[in-house]
C-alpha cells in the first residue's frame, strides 16, 4: 500500500523528473542522484558527480566560467555516496574534489579561490582572482555545519571539521580540527584505537 501511495505522489514524480533533468546536463552521467529542491547548478558541464548522491535543497554549485575576460578550466568532482546537506555553496575556478562517503552539514561553503584586492585604484570586483591551489575533501570525512573550507586545502581522509571553522591549511588524515583558523585538536591514535586530544 505504501508503494502504491508513493507512486501515486505528485512529489515522487517531481522529484524523478527533476533528477533525471538535472543528471542530463552534468559532465557525467551519475546513477541515482537525488536532487532537492531549488538546487542550483551553475555550467552544470564542469561538473561531476558519481553514483548514489544526495543534493538537499537549496544547495548551489559554482564552477566559475569566466571573470573579466578571463576563461578558468574549472571543474566540481563529487565521489559517490556523498550527502549534501541543506543551503552548502561549492564554488571553484580551478578544482575541488569531494571524494567518496563525504558527509555535508546544513551551510557548508567550499571554495578554491576569492578575489584580489592589492589594487587600490580598482574595487574588488574588477580585479582578478587569486587562487592558492585546488581544494580536495578526502573520503569519509565530516562537514559540520556552517564551516568554511578555503583555497590550497586538502582535508584528508576520515577527517571531522567542527561547525563554524575555518580551514586554511591542509588537515592530516584521521584529525578533528575546530576554530578561525581551524586547527587539529584531536588524532586518531592506531595503536590504542582511540582518538586522543592533541
Amino acid at each position: 500500500m505504501a508503494k502504491v501511495k508513493r507512486l501515486l505522489s505528485l512529489s515522487f514524480w517531481q522529484s524523478k523528473i527533476r533528477n533525471r533533468s538535472i543528471t542530463k546536463k552534468l559532465g557525467n552521467n551519475p546513477r541515482k542522484l537525488n536532487v532537492g529542491k531549488d538546487v542550483l547548478f551553475l555550467h552544470p558541464q564542469h561538473i561531476y558527480f558519481g553514483d548514489h548522491c544526495v543534493v538537499n535543497q537549496r544547495t548551489a554549485f559554482c564552477p566559475l566560467h569566466s571573470h573579466m575576460g578571463t576563461d578558468y578550466p574549472s571543474k566540481i568532482v563529487v565521489g559517490n555516496n556523498v550527502n549534501f546537506g541543506a543551503y552548502n555553496r561549492i564554488a571553484s575556478a580551478y578544482s575541488v574534489t569531494i571524494e567518496d562517503d563525504v558527509l555535508l552539514a546544513a551551510f557548508v561553503h567550499i571554495t578554491d579561490h576569492s578575489h584580489g584586492y592589492e589594487d587600490v585604484t580598482l574595487p574588488v570586483s574588477k580585479q582578478p582572482i587569486i587562487h592558492k591551489g585546488p581544494v580536495v575533501i578526502g573520503k569519509g570525512s565530516w562537514l559540520a555545519f556552517g564551516c568554511h573550507v578555503l583555497s590550497g586545502v586538502t582535508i584528508g581522509e576520515h577527517c571531522v571539521v567542527a561547525a563554524n571553522s575555518v580551514v586554511t591549511k591542509d588537515v592530516p588524515p584521521f584529525s578533528v580540527v575546530a576554530g578561525n583558523p581551524a586547527r587539529v585538536i584531536k588524532r586518531y591514535n592506531f595503536e590504542t584505537k582511540q582518538w586522543e586530544r592533541v
